[in-house]
């Protein structure tokens, strides 16, 4: 449940960097992976054993689909820039566009390539409303929205419903994340306060994995909230800030679903709820706002997180009837608010984990991130800052609870989203 995600293609192994022309062995390999782009080709004759262990035949077949079915067919090597004897970052031509990728082959005969990751790529003429078109196409429920922000309210620039509440996973961290910049900016906390992690939940996370009782501090917890999602550092501080207190931030910032995330329930009530007895799943279902108080307190005070199968948010979906929730316009104000209102730590620890390749994100001067995925769900939320020093927010929610989300379909959108207003 909660997971984080990461933008992998493939994999990749560095080598010593020495600027050069790039040699036989190295041209040979790239211009090779075209035919291999092309569905040609026989990757065991390409790629190292060790590489193949990782990322099966049908899995670089299935990439190179993906690929084609993007930016068209491919044209060939558009460039090579060496890093060493051994690596270089290549570009690719496509009918559509350009796609960026980092290749490493071995060092003696057959120079075979034990290494390739997908950096990033552009698609030629592309439009904001191009990207809307595709995310309003998705199957389900898609909430998106681009804003630039300033000094007044933010605005958007392009959307696909966005004030449609969907659910949201684990971005709803970020209100609590805002109700922490809060109490700090207000003197009611420091950063390096020491709490006792007196609570664990499911992963993902470590910090399930610490003793009971171990002393943390406030932006240690943040951070592993943030940046990997921990759902233990998140219920403690939910606990340490107050849940009710987190609440009243969400009508703070003006997050119009605010009403269907109270109570604000934990990571590990969540858990509970989800994968707990039917009855208790329709208690939670038909309940009023005070009837599921009374149901937390009756039935969920005393959760033990072992007990619980993080498996079962695998697979297909499973009751995203039951959810924390926020539009795509709801996230953009969230993500407002802590730029006008969090310190430069909450700031640095949303860049802790950008979400991004390292190519896109050395184009802009800031980026903070924060989404939340589960079996049908996936929301991605970004805060970025241009070279040109203009603030956006990028975010979107997709929901299907039929069918699992394809999270890498979103995600490329989305980041074509990004290198428009970079």
């Amino acid at each position: 449940m909660l997971k984080k995600w990461l933008f992998v293609l493939l994999i990749w192994a560095a080598g010593p960097v020495s600027a050069q022309e790039p040699g036989p062995a190295l041209r040979g390999r790239a211009d090779q992976l075209v035919a291999l782009l092309r569905g040609q080709g026989d990757p065991a004759e390409t790629f190292t054993a060790a590489f193949l262990a990782q990322v099966p035949p049908a899995q670089v077949r299935a990439i190179a689909q993906q690929l084609s079915g993007q930016y068209g067919a491919v044209r060939g090597v558009s460039r090579i820039a060496p890093a060493s004897a051994t690596g270089a970052a290549v570009d690719f031509d496509y009918e559509r566009g350009t796609v960026h990728m980092n290749l490493s082959i071995e060092a003696g005969p057959p120079n075979r390539i034990n290494g390739l990751f997908v950096t990033g790529a552009e698609l030629r003429g592309d439009t904001l409303a191009a990207v809307m078109a595709e995310a309003r196409a998705l199957p389900g429920q898609a909430s998106v929205a681009v804003a630039r922000l300033g000094e007044g309210p933010p605005v958007i620039l392009a959307g696909v419903e966005p004030d449609r509440p969907l659910g949201i996973g684990s971005a709803f961290k970020l209100f609590i994340l805002a109700e922490l910049s809060r109490q700090i900016r207000a003197g009611q906390r420091q950063w390096g306060d020491v709490v006792a992690l007196d609570r664990r939940s499911i992963p993902t996370g470590v910090l399930q994995t610490w003793p009971q009782g171990s002393p943390v501090t406030l932006h240690t917890l943040a951070a592993q909230m943030i940046s990997v999602s921990d759902n233990t550092a998140t219920d403690v501080l939910l606990h340490t800030l107050g849940r009710e207190i987190v609440e009243r931030m969400m009508a703070t910032i003006g997050v119009s679903a605010a009403a269907s995330n109270r109570p604000l329930i934990s990571t590990l009530e969540m858990a509970a709820i989800k994968t707990g007895p039917e009855a208790g799943l329709q208690a939670w279902r038909t309940a009023d706002e005070a009837g599921r108080r009374a149901l937390l307190a009756r039935d969920y005070a005393a959760i033990d997180a072992s007990r619980i199968d993080p498996a079962r948010f695998s697979g297909n979906p499973l009751a995203l009837d039951i959810e924390w929730y926020g539009s795509a316009a709801d996230m953009v104000r969230t993500m407002d608010w802590l730029r006008r209102n969090g310190d430069d730590q909450a700031r640095a620890i949303l860049a802790i984990n950008t979400g991004l390749g390292p190519p896109l994100r050395g184009e802009l001067a800031y980026a903070g991130y924060k989404g939340g995925s589960e079996p049908g769900l996936i929301n991605l939320t970004w805060l970025i800052r241009n070279r040109a020093g203009a603030w956006h927010v990028v975010t979107a929610s997709w929901n299907n609870p039929a069918a699992p989300v394809e999270e890498a379909k979103l995600i490329a959108l989305m980041v074509r989203a990004i290198q428009l207003v970079r």
